[in-house]
This record gives C-alpha cells, sequence and structure tokens, in this order.
C-alpha cells in the first residue's frame, strides 16, 4: 500500500495521488494500487519558512509522525509530495525519527528518483535547470543528482525570488488559486525557462510540487520539464508492483 504525506501544499498531495492513478496499468477499480493520503495542513509547518528560519518548529516531526501513522494503517511505501521537504534538514530527522520508531516503512527520496528518472529517459542530456522555491535553492538539495553525472545550472538570485513568488504571492501566487494559474505566474516561469535554456540547460526539472499545476506539459519548445511529481508517483508504483508501471 502507498502512503502520501499530503498538505504540502493541499493540492499537491491530490496530485500526487491522482497521478498514482493515471501512471498505472489497469482495466477496472479493482486494479489499481491501494493508496492513503494523509492531509494535514495545519500540523505541518511551512517547510521553507523553516529553512529560512522564520519559524523554529521542525515540520520533519508533524511528517515523520504522519509516516508512522501511515504505517499503521497498511502503508508498505511513502512520498512526500514537496520538494523543499527534502532539504537535509528537514529529511534528515524525518530518517531518524523513523528509525527511532523503528519503522519499517520505505520512504522515496524524490530528489534521488528524479535524477535516476533525468538519466534513464534523457541519457543523452546532461545540463538540468533546477527552477523552485527560495528553500530549495538555499539548500542547494539539487546538487544530489550530480552524482548520476548530471550538471546542475540555476537562475540568479533575482529570478529566484521572482519564482518563489510565483508560487508564494497571496495575490497570483499558485499557493493561492492552484485552479486557476494566474498570467503573472505563468509569465514569471516563461521568462525563468528562457533565463535557464540561455545557460545550457538540455532538461528543466519543475522542482517545486506547485509547479507542474502551471505547467503540466512535458515539454517548453523543445525542452522537457520534469514534472517531480509524476516522477514520485511512477517511483511509488515501481516500488509496489513494477508490472503496473506504465510505459512513459
Amino acid at each position: 500500500m502507498i502512503g502520501i504525506v499530503g498538505g504540502m501544499g493541499p493540492i499537491a498531495g491530490i496530485d500526487l495521488s491522482r497521478k498514482i492513478v493515471n501512471e498505472t496499468i489497469a482495466g477496472k477499480d479493482q486494479d489499481h494500487l491501494s493508496q492513503i493520503l494523509y492531509a494535514a495542513s495545519e500540523r505541518i509547518g511551512d517547510r521553507t519558512e523553516f529553512i529560512q528560519g522564520k519559524i523554529k518548529t521542525n515540520p520533519a516531526f508533524a511528517i515523520s509522525e504522519i509516516l508512522l501513522s501511515l504505517e499503521k494503517m497498511g502503508a508498505t511505501v511513502a512520498g512526500l509530495p514537496c520538494n523543499s521537504a527534502h532539504a537535509p534538514d528537514i529529511y534528515g530527522v524525518v530518517e531518524e525519527e523513523l528509525k527511532r520508531h523503528n519503522s519499517s516503512i520505505k520512504l522515496l527520496h524524490m530528489i534521488d528518483e528524479v535524477g535516476k528518472f533525468i538519466k534513464t529517459q534523457f541519457p543523452a542530456y546532461k545540463n538540468v535547470g533546477i527552477l523552485g522555491t527560495a528553500g530549495t535553492f538555499q539548500t542547494r538539495q539539487y546538487n544530489l543528482i550530480e552524482k548520476y553525472d548530471l550538471e546542475v545550472i540555476n537562475v540568479s538570485e533575482k529570478e529566484v525570488e521572482e519564482v518563489h513568488q510565483s508560487i508564494y504571492h497571496p495575490v497570483y501566487g499558485i499557493k493561492s488559486d492552484p485552479e486557476k494559474i494566474s498570467p503573472e505566474s505563468k509569465a514569471i516561469l516563461k521568462r525563468a525557462f528562457r533565463s535557464l535554456m540561455d545557460k545550457g540547460a538540455q532538461v528543466i526539472v519543475l522542482g517545486c510540487t506547485e509547479l507542474p499545476l502551471a505547467y503540466p506539459e512535458k515539454f517548453f519548445e523543445d525542452i522537457p520539464l520534469i514534472d517531480t511529481t509524476l516522477v514520485l508517483a511512477r517511483a511509488l508504483i515501481a516500488a509496489v508492483n513494477s508490472k503496473k508501471l506504465k510505459s512513459w
């Protein structure tokens, strides 16, 4: 059974659940994999605010408590549909808490899965552009994929803040109304895509689970866009039953 820690943000967990369904080979209801989505937004502090020191309580403790609850409900493998939750100071503590409670749940690392996905699906490409929240850039957590012989390309500090606002701004940000993406957010992301392309990016990672809500397309012009939520969904399916995974 697949466990999903939702609420980071709320639509991201629902999006992961939907993509698990969409990426599963099934001819009828009963062919689909069992999954549990546990969304408790009020319990989990903002990951970027913790990384930036704006809040003191590590979201890892709430995340690990939810994972332990999912395990008690039968989940054997789980994922966190939030890139910033994979910052070492958060993800590392989650792992420590699971170990302390003798948990046997298999927690997949989204960013590691992204690295493996790019290496498998686009073996000829090396230069990987990254977009995400300010917290994701501050921790440089996508440098992890360099172990797959990939080179990370980042936007400028000014562009990082613009992309962050495209996600978080209370009026036009994706989080403010994920069902109605604003023209402002779309325009910011288009500029960021082109900036990364100008720097030589051959692939662009949508390194925040809100970004694929704004750009669900697989390509921007001729550049592949990597939907990190989709990658995690496929990895979760493969971990439970690889025969159920659709071809990409």
